[in-house]
Protein backbone atom coordinates (compact mmCIF):
# COMPACT_ATOMS: atom_id res chain seq x y z
CA UNK A 1 0.00 0.00 0.00
CA UNK A 2 2.83 2.38 0.89
CA UNK A 3 4.53 1.65 -2.40
CA UNK A 4 1.31 2.36 -4.33
CA UNK A 5 0.81 5.67 -2.54
CA UNK A 6 4.40 6.64 -3.31
CA UNK A 7 3.95 5.84 -7.00
CA UNK A 8 0.69 7.80 -7.06
CA UNK A 9 2.49 10.80 -5.58
CA UNK A 10 5.15 10.63 -8.28
CA UNK A 11 2.49 10.49 -11.00
CA UNK A 12 0.60 13.41 -9.42
CA UNK A 13 3.74 15.55 -9.28
CA UNK A 14 4.43 14.70 -12.91
CA UNK A 15 0.95 15.79 -13.91
CA UNK A 16 1.33 19.12 -12.10
CA UNK A 17 4.71 19.62 -13.75
CA UNK A 18 3.23 18.92 -17.16
CA UNK A 19 0.60 21.61 -16.72
CA UNK A 20 3.20 24.24 -16.00
CA UNK A 21 3.49 24.15 -12.21
CA UNK A 22 6.93 24.87 -10.82
CA UNK A 23 8.62 25.12 -7.48
CA UNK A 24 7.18 28.63 -7.28
CA UNK A 25 4.36 28.40 -4.70
CA UNK A 26 2.71 31.50 -6.17
CA UNK A 27 1.38 31.06 -9.71
CA UNK A 28 0.99 34.36 -11.53
CA UNK A 29 -1.68 34.66 -14.20
CA UNK A 30 -1.77 38.03 -15.92
CA UNK A 31 -5.24 39.21 -16.90
CA UNK A 32 -6.28 42.48 -18.50
CA UNK A 33 -8.61 44.75 -16.54
CA UNK A 34 -10.61 47.76 -17.71
CA UNK A 35 -8.72 51.00 -17.05
CA UNK A 36 -11.32 53.43 -18.40
CA UNK A 37 -8.78 55.30 -20.53
CA UNK A 38 -7.03 55.02 -23.90
CA UNK A 39 -4.12 57.19 -22.80
CA UNK A 40 -0.67 55.63 -22.68
CA UNK A 41 0.31 54.59 -19.15
CA UNK A 42 3.98 54.82 -18.16
CA UNK A 43 4.12 54.23 -14.41
CA UNK A 44 2.40 52.12 -11.74
CA UNK A 45 2.88 51.84 -7.98
CA UNK A 46 1.00 50.07 -5.20
CA UNK A 47 1.29 50.92 -1.53
CA UNK A 48 -0.19 47.58 -0.46
CA UNK A 49 -2.31 44.85 -2.07
CA UNK A 50 -5.31 47.21 -2.33
CA UNK A 51 -4.21 50.80 -2.96
CA UNK A 52 -2.41 51.72 -6.16
CA UNK A 53 -1.91 54.40 -8.82
CA UNK A 54 -1.09 54.48 -12.53
CA UNK A 55 -0.10 57.55 -14.57
CA UNK A 56 0.45 58.51 -18.19
CA UNK A 57 -0.23 60.94 -21.02
CA UNK A 58 -2.61 63.93 -21.00
CA UNK A 59 -2.30 64.32 -17.23
CA UNK A 60 -3.86 60.91 -16.58
CA UNK A 61 -3.87 59.71 -12.97
CA UNK A 62 -5.69 56.49 -12.13
CA UNK A 63 -6.24 55.18 -8.61
CA UNK A 64 -7.53 51.88 -7.27
CA UNK A 65 -8.68 50.81 -3.81
CA UNK A 66 -9.45 47.18 -4.63
CA UNK A 67 -6.14 45.79 -5.83
CA UNK A 68 -6.49 47.07 -9.37
CA UNK A 69 -9.79 45.41 -10.22
CA UNK A 70 -11.39 48.83 -10.81
CA UNK A 71 -9.83 52.25 -11.43
CA UNK A 72 -10.94 55.84 -10.87
CA UNK A 73 -9.61 58.55 -13.16
CA UNK A 74 -8.45 62.08 -12.44
CA UNK A 75 -6.79 64.63 -14.73
CA UNK A 76 -4.28 66.89 -13.06
CA UNK A 77 -2.93 68.77 -16.09
CA UNK A 78 -1.95 68.20 -19.70
CA UNK A 79 1.47 66.89 -18.66
CA UNK A 80 2.73 63.44 -19.52
CA UNK A 81 3.40 61.72 -16.21
CA UNK A 82 6.27 59.24 -16.35
CA UNK A 83 6.38 57.76 -12.83
CA UNK A 84 4.38 57.64 -9.59
CA UNK A 85 5.40 56.71 -6.06
CA UNK A 86 3.49 56.78 -2.76
CA UNK A 87 5.21 56.42 0.61
CA UNK A 88 1.99 56.54 2.69
CA UNK A 89 -1.72 56.56 1.78
CA UNK A 90 -1.55 60.37 1.72
CA UNK A 91 1.99 61.21 0.58
CA UNK A 92 2.76 60.67 -3.10
CA UNK A 93 4.83 62.06 -5.98
CA UNK A 94 4.54 62.30 -9.78
CA UNK A 95 7.24 63.05 -12.34
CA UNK A 96 6.91 64.66 -15.77
CA UNK A 97 8.84 66.97 -18.10
CA UNK A 98 10.97 69.08 -15.78
CA UNK A 99 8.68 68.62 -12.76
CA UNK A 100 8.10 66.69 -9.58
CA UNK A 101 4.59 67.06 -8.19
CA UNK A 102 3.41 66.17 -4.68
CA UNK A 103 0.18 65.31 -2.90
CA UNK A 104 -0.39 65.19 0.84
CA UNK A 105 -4.04 64.24 0.46
CA UNK A 106 -3.85 60.85 -1.24
CA UNK A 107 -4.19 62.42 -4.67
CA UNK A 108 -7.04 64.78 -3.81
CA UNK A 109 -4.88 67.66 -5.01
CA UNK A 110 -1.35 68.02 -6.39
CA UNK A 111 1.17 70.85 -6.44
CA UNK A 112 4.49 71.37 -8.19
CA UNK A 113 7.19 70.60 -5.64
CA UNK A 114 10.30 70.94 -7.79
CA UNK A 115 11.20 72.16 -11.27
CA UNK A 116 14.29 70.91 -13.06
CA UNK A 117 16.20 73.49 -15.06
CA UNK A 118 17.43 72.46 -18.48
CA UNK A 119 20.36 73.65 -20.54
CA UNK A 120 18.14 74.93 -23.36
CA UNK A 121 14.64 76.33 -23.46
CA UNK A 122 12.99 72.95 -22.78
CA UNK A 123 13.55 71.31 -19.38
CA UNK A 124 14.64 67.66 -19.30
CA UNK A 125 12.16 64.91 -18.68
CA UNK A 126 12.17 63.32 -15.23
CA UNK A 127 11.90 59.67 -16.24
CA UNK A 128 11.99 57.57 -13.09
CA UNK A 129 11.67 57.93 -9.33
CA UNK A 130 12.21 55.81 -6.24
CA UNK A 131 11.38 56.70 -2.64
CA UNK A 132 13.21 54.75 0.04
CA UNK A 133 11.08 56.16 2.85
CA UNK A 134 8.54 58.91 3.48
CA UNK A 135 11.39 61.40 3.63
CA UNK A 136 14.03 60.20 1.18
CA UNK A 137 13.68 59.82 -2.57
CA UNK A 138 15.58 59.95 -5.85
CA UNK A 139 14.58 60.92 -9.39
CA UNK A 140 16.52 60.74 -12.66
CA UNK A 141 16.00 61.89 -16.22
CA UNK A 142 17.26 63.49 -19.40
CA UNK A 143 20.63 65.23 -19.79
CA UNK A 144 22.06 63.43 -16.76
CA UNK A 145 19.41 64.69 -14.35
CA UNK A 146 19.80 63.30 -10.82
CA UNK A 147 17.87 64.89 -7.92
CA UNK A 148 17.61 63.79 -4.29
CA UNK A 149 15.46 64.73 -1.30
CA UNK A 150 15.78 63.82 2.38
CA UNK A 151 12.78 65.79 3.66
CA UNK A 152 9.86 64.50 1.64
CA UNK A 153 10.56 66.81 -1.28
CA UNK A 154 10.44 70.13 0.54
CA UNK A 155 13.89 70.54 -0.92
CA UNK A 156 15.36 68.67 -3.87
CA UNK A 157 19.11 68.83 -4.45
CA UNK A 158 20.60 68.33 -7.88
CA UNK A 159 23.68 66.15 -8.32
CA UNK A 160 25.43 67.53 -11.39
CA UNK A 161 28.27 66.22 -13.53
CA UNK A 162 27.45 62.56 -12.93
CA UNK A 163 26.40 61.94 -16.53
CA UNK A 164 25.49 63.78 -19.71
CA UNK A 165 23.23 61.11 -21.13
CA UNK A 166 19.59 60.17 -20.57
CA UNK A 167 19.16 58.35 -17.28
CA UNK A 168 16.14 56.03 -17.48
CA UNK A 169 16.02 54.09 -14.21
CA UNK A 170 16.89 54.35 -10.52
CA UNK A 171 16.60 51.82 -7.71
CA UNK A 172 17.80 51.80 -4.08
CA UNK A 173 17.97 48.78 -1.76
CA UNK A 174 18.35 51.00 1.31
CA UNK A 175 19.33 54.60 2.04
CA UNK A 176 22.99 53.90 1.21
CA UNK A 177 23.03 51.49 -1.74
CA UNK A 178 21.56 52.48 -5.08
CA UNK A 179 21.94 52.19 -8.86
CA UNK A 180 21.13 54.46 -11.81
CA UNK A 181 21.07 53.26 -15.43
CA UNK A 182 20.79 54.90 -18.81
CA UNK A 183 22.81 55.95 -21.81
CA UNK A 184 23.55 53.77 -24.76
CA UNK A 185 22.95 54.44 -28.40
CA UNK A 186 25.29 54.58 -31.35
CA UNK A 187 28.91 53.99 -30.26
CA UNK A 188 28.09 54.99 -26.71
CA UNK A 189 28.58 52.76 -23.69
CA UNK A 190 25.56 52.19 -21.52
CA UNK A 191 25.66 53.92 -18.13
CA UNK A 192 25.55 52.16 -14.77
CA UNK A 193 26.16 54.35 -11.71
CA UNK A 194 26.39 52.95 -8.19
CA UNK A 195 26.60 54.49 -4.73
CA UNK A 196 27.36 52.86 -1.37
CA UNK A 197 27.07 55.99 0.74
CA UNK A 198 23.70 57.51 -0.08
CA UNK A 199 24.90 59.42 -3.12
CA UNK A 200 27.90 61.14 -1.57
CA UNK A 201 30.00 59.37 -4.19
CA UNK A 202 28.99 57.57 -7.38
CA UNK A 203 31.14 55.10 -9.33
CA UNK A 204 30.67 53.69 -12.80
CA UNK A 205 30.14 49.97 -13.23
CA UNK A 206 31.00 48.25 -16.52
CA UNK A 207 28.05 46.96 -18.51
CA UNK A 208 30.20 45.56 -21.34
CA UNK A 209 27.49 46.62 -23.79
CA UNK A 210 27.60 49.16 -26.62
CA UNK A 211 24.84 50.67 -28.77
CA UNK A 212 22.12 49.44 -26.40
CA UNK A 213 19.99 51.52 -24.05
CA UNK A 214 19.53 50.54 -20.41
CA UNK A 215 15.95 51.33 -19.36
CA UNK A 216 15.39 49.87 -15.88
CA UNK A 217 17.22 48.38 -12.90
CA UNK A 218 16.00 46.28 -9.98
CA UNK A 219 17.81 44.77 -6.97
CA UNK A 220 16.29 42.31 -4.49
CA UNK A 221 19.19 42.75 -2.04
CA UNK A 222 22.71 44.17 -1.94
CA UNK A 223 24.14 41.55 -4.28
CA UNK A 224 21.48 40.33 -6.74
CA UNK A 225 20.22 42.71 -9.40
CA UNK A 226 19.03 42.92 -13.01
CA UNK A 227 19.01 45.55 -15.76
CA UNK A 228 16.89 45.47 -18.92
CA UNK A 229 17.18 47.47 -22.10
CA UNK A 230 16.87 47.67 -25.87
CA UNK A 231 17.01 44.64 -28.20
CA UNK A 232 15.95 42.24 -25.45
CA UNK A 233 19.00 43.01 -23.32
CA UNK A 234 19.07 41.55 -19.80
CA UNK A 235 22.06 41.95 -17.48
CA UNK A 236 22.48 40.22 -14.13
CA UNK A 237 24.86 40.64 -11.19
CA UNK A 238 25.36 38.51 -8.09
CA UNK A 239 28.09 40.68 -6.55
CA UNK A 240 26.47 44.09 -6.25
CA UNK A 241 27.42 45.14 -9.77
CA UNK A 242 31.16 44.61 -9.63
CA UNK A 243 30.54 42.30 -12.59
CA UNK A 244 27.54 42.14 -14.92
CA UNK A 245 26.74 39.19 -17.16
CA UNK A 246 24.37 39.21 -20.12
CA UNK A 247 21.51 36.71 -19.91
CA UNK A 248 19.81 35.06 -22.88
CA UNK A 249 16.35 36.50 -23.36
CA UNK A 250 15.66 34.95 -26.83
CA UNK A 251 13.83 38.16 -27.88
CA UNK A 252 14.86 41.30 -29.73
CA UNK A 253 12.14 43.70 -28.55
CA UNK A 254 13.01 46.45 -26.09
CA UNK A 255 12.40 45.59 -22.44
CA UNK A 256 11.19 48.61 -20.47
CA UNK A 257 10.81 47.33 -16.90
CA UNK A 258 11.86 44.49 -14.61
CA UNK A 259 10.85 43.34 -11.11
CA UNK A 260 11.71 40.37 -8.90
CA UNK A 261 10.04 38.82 -5.85
CA UNK A 262 13.25 37.14 -4.69
CA UNK A 263 16.56 35.97 -6.14
CA UNK A 264 14.85 33.44 -8.42
CA UNK A 265 11.42 34.69 -9.46
CA UNK A 266 11.10 37.71 -11.72
CA UNK A 267 9.36 39.35 -14.67
CA UNK A 268 10.38 41.69 -17.48
CA UNK A 269 8.01 43.53 -19.83
CA UNK A 270 8.41 45.41 -23.08
CA UNK A 271 7.30 46.09 -26.64
CA UNK A 272 4.25 44.54 -28.32
CA UNK A 273 2.89 43.01 -25.13
CA UNK A 274 6.10 41.14 -24.37
CA UNK A 275 6.17 39.47 -20.94
CA UNK A 276 9.13 37.34 -19.86
CA UNK A 277 9.30 35.18 -16.74
CA UNK A 278 12.14 33.47 -14.90
CA UNK A 279 12.06 31.05 -11.96
CA UNK A 280 15.82 30.47 -11.77
CA UNK A 281 17.27 33.96 -11.39
CA UNK A 282 17.35 34.54 -15.13
CA UNK A 283 19.40 31.56 -16.25
CA UNK A 284 16.37 30.88 -18.43
CA UNK A 285 13.64 33.30 -19.47
CA UNK A 286 10.36 32.15 -21.00
CA UNK A 287 7.61 34.06 -22.77
CA UNK A 288 4.34 34.40 -20.94
CA UNK A 289 1.29 34.15 -23.26
CA UNK A 290 0.45 37.83 -23.40
CA UNK A 291 -3.20 38.96 -23.41
CA UNK A 292 -2.33 42.22 -25.24
CA UNK A 293 -0.19 43.46 -28.15
CA UNK A 294 0.40 47.02 -26.91
CA UNK A 295 3.77 48.19 -25.60
CA UNK A 296 4.17 47.51 -21.89
CA UNK A 297 6.01 50.20 -19.91
CA UNK A 298 6.12 49.35 -16.22
CA UNK A 299 5.63 46.53 -13.72
CA UNK A 300 5.18 46.56 -9.97
CA UNK A 301 5.16 43.59 -7.59
CA UNK A 302 3.90 43.62 -4.02
CA UNK A 303 4.10 40.37 -2.06
CA UNK A 304 2.03 37.86 -4.08
CA UNK A 305 0.39 40.43 -6.35
CA UNK A 306 1.52 42.27 -9.47
CA UNK A 307 0.48 44.95 -11.95
CA UNK A 308 1.65 45.92 -15.45
CA UNK A 309 0.76 49.08 -17.40
CA UNK A 310 1.28 50.13 -21.00
CA UNK A 311 0.03 51.82 -24.14
CA UNK A 312 -3.63 52.64 -24.84
CA UNK A 313 -4.68 52.32 -21.22
CA UNK A 314 -3.40 48.77 -20.82
CA UNK A 315 -3.46 47.40 -17.28
CA UNK A 316 -2.72 43.79 -16.43
CA UNK A 317 -3.30 42.38 -12.96
CA UNK A 318 -2.26 39.20 -11.18
CA UNK A 319 -3.43 38.51 -7.65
Amino acid sequence: MLKKNYLALIVLCGVFGYFGCSEDPVQFEWRQVESGTNEHLYGVHFLDTKHGWAVGTAGTILSSADGGMTWNAATESKDTFTAVNFATPNNGWLTSIGKVQYTGSGGGSWRIQHQVRGVGTRPPGVLDMHFISTAEGWAVGGSGTVIHTTDGGNRWKSQSNLSKTHLWGVHFVDSDHGWIVGGGGENEDAEILHTRDGGERWVQQRSHTTDEFLFAVYFVNLTHGWIVGSDGLILRTTDGGRTWQQQKSTVDQALRAVAFRDEKHGWAVGEKGLILQTTDGGQTWSRYPTPVQHNLQDIYLYKNAGWIVGARGTILRSQ
